[in-house]
This record gives structure tokens, sequence and C-alpha cells, in this order.
């Protein structure tokens, strides 16, 4: 991938530059949401249909970097029978503890947009870890 094309979250020190590609951290987002109980899949916002043909989880996640932190909007579907608040309040704690402890950027907001209930008949596409 070229770098001016490739968002990333960027740190220089004195042994040179690092880069954090913008995927890196939509899977790691992925993963760390999906670890969550009630949380049946991470829902591609352009619907199922996408997430059928495996286009991958970072459409599913918008990541904003900006001075040294790293923002997170995610975009799942729970169970039915999930209490839908504290579920998303783990998976932002999960999420935040995740991208911090991997990657050492700051990440102080994590917003999750409950898209929906999750049709168990349909099923998810696996994380790559």
């Amino acid at each position: 991938m070229d770098d001016k094309n490739m968002k990333t979250g960027a740190e220089k020190n004195v042994l040179g530059n690092f880069k954090l590609s913008e995927n890196v951290i939509s899977t790691i987002v992925a993963t760390a949401a999906s670890e969550v109980t009630g949380v049946k899949c991470v829902s591609d916002i352009c619907g199922v249909q996408d997430l059928l043909q495996l286009r991958g989880f970072s459409k599913c996640t918008k990541i904003k970097f900006s001075e040294g932190a790293i923002m997170v909007d995610l975009y799942i579907k729970v169970r039915p029978e999930t209490d839908v608040k504290s579920t998303a309040q783990e998976v932002q704690a999960n999420v935040k503890s995740a991208v911090q402890n991997i990657t050492g950027f700051a990440v102080p907001r994590v917003n999750v947009i409950v898209v929906g209930l999750f049709n168990d008949a349909v099923e998810c596409p696996e994380v790559d870890a």
C-alpha cells in the first residue's frame, strides 16, 4: 500500500517513525468486541449483504487518529436476549483496553452503535487473530 494513501496513527521517536494502519486497529477492535458475551457479530454498516461477502471488518469500524490518540466508532449487532446497554458498555471497555494495550496509543473515546439484533440463522465471518 502506498504510504501517502494509508491512514495511520504515526509517532516519531529517536529511532525513527512508527506507523499503524487503520486496518490493524479495525482488526483489534473487531476481535475485542467479539470477545464480549452477547455480541453475536460485528455488523457491517452497509448491511448483512457485505458481511456475508466477507468484505472485512474495516467497514464496521470508523477509526480517527488525532494527536497521538485513536477514536473508534463501532457498529455491532447483539443477541436478542442481551441487555443492550450493559453489553455496549462492556464492548467499550474491552475495545479501549485492547487498543491501548496493543498499540500504546491513548483511546479517549469508543462509540458503540447497536444497529440491531442478530438473526442466529445467519453465520458471522470469523475474525482472523
